[in-house]
């Protein structure tokens, strides 16, 4: 299932912000990054603990 991840910033993991859940072609080829608010979004990291806040930008796809 395609999902966002983010790569946290102490211990260089990456993990899951979201799931894709339409996996039509389209959606493969043009899958729109959630919203953050523009102050960012805290996320905690599942392997080390470490929060920080987050950005639209720093969302990568996965397959």
């Amino acid at each position: 299932m395609p999902k966002w991840i983010l790569i946290c910033r102490k211990c260089k993991t990456e993990f899951q912000h979201s799931q894709i859940s339409d996996v039509g072609l389209a959606s493969l080829l043009l899958a729109d990054k959630p919203n953050i608010p523009p102050n960012g979004n805290i996320c905690v990291c599942p392997n080390c603990g470490h929060a920080t806040s987050y950005q639209r930008t720093d969302l990568f796809y996965r397959a």
